[in-house]
């Protein structure tokens, strides 16, 4: 990686952070300015406008918890051991372990519900692969006789992680895991046999 290739993606990496807790329209330029320690001439140098660093910045976080799902996944046997996995990846968005300020799907989707953001078609794509993982999983463990016979792979993935979703968002609001404690005590009892 050159010199250039890691400037563009220290900015990337800083201002993921600055877009998730703030907004992609409410982070200002002068925002990224100050994380990153460069000019505006600096920023656009490697990028050609605000709209297109925020596009990088959700890609980044997106495909880093993306990462950590597969990793967390891949090394699970059962259908049981995947979900856990994977649910265990989502919690530490509570505590601002892997991506900080919540999951950057739900935020830049609740977004982009209010405001123009340039790339709604990406936020989709990510909830469409988060929904395919978790239907994997089921699948599989439909499959092994894991999981409950008449489940419906597609409409059980969906809540999920809807549930899952709604159950961090309280969590984060009250500063309490309970909520999301309580959701994943709930979605465990539903599912397995």
């Amino acid at each position: 990686m050159n010199k250039g290739q890691r400037t563009k993606l220290n900015i990337i990496e800083k201002s993921s952070t600055l877009f998730n807790q703030h907004g992609y329209k409410s982070t200002s330029l002068s925002d990224i300015m100050a994380v990153t320690g460069l000019k505006k001439g600096g920023i656009y140098n490697h990028f050609e406008d605000k709209d297109t660093l925020a596009k990088a910045s959700f890609v980044y976080s997106m495909n880093t918890l993306g990462d950590h799902y597969k990793e967390a996944i891949a090394s699970k046997e059962t259908a049981q051991e995947q979900l856990l996995a994977f649910i265990s990846v989502f919690s530490t968005l509570f505590h601002d372990h892997i991506v900080i300020g919540g999951c950057p799907l739900m935020n830049a989707a609740i977004e982009a519900d209010d405001t123009d953001i340039e790339f709604k078609d990406v936020i989709k794509v990510g909830f469409t692969g988060l929904l395919r993982i978790i239907e994997g999983i089921l699948q599989i463990g439909k499959e092994r006789s894991e999981i409950q016979e008449e489940l419906e792979i597609e409409s059980a993935a969906i809540f999920i992680l809807s549930s899952l979703e709604g159950a961090l968002a309280l969590s984060r609001l009250y500063k309490d895991q309970r909520y999301l404690e309580m959701t994943i005590s709930q979605l465990k009892g539903l599912l397995f046999k």
